[in-house]
């Protein structure tokens, strides 16, 4: 025959055993959710980073085919800023 006692310490082991079942597996989603939240960022900066690279090379190869434009281009531009100012 159980007493009040023994009930009472099987109710707290068995809450103990589910506090301790919820908060594992809070924690592996917690896991989970930061994982996919660093790998999305990285790719994020991944992509910037191609796209600025691809810009890059593309501003370089116009320079290069239109040197005498890229210079009246960017006096142009430096003027307009410098009146504005």
């Amino acid at each position: 025959m159980a007493t009040a006692s023994d009930k009472a310490k099987d109710v707290i082991e068995d809450v103990g055993d589910k506090t301790e079942k919820a908060i594992t597996t809070a924690a592996e989603k917690a896991t989970h959710a930061a994982s996919r939240a660093k790998n999305a960022a990285q790719g994020a900066v991944d992509d910037s980073s191609d796209a600025l690279e691809s810009a890059i090379s593309c501003t370089k190869n116009m320079i290069r085919a239109n040197p005498m434009a890229s210079v009246a281009i960017v006096a142009a531009v430096a003027y307009l800023w410098g009146r504005m100012r």
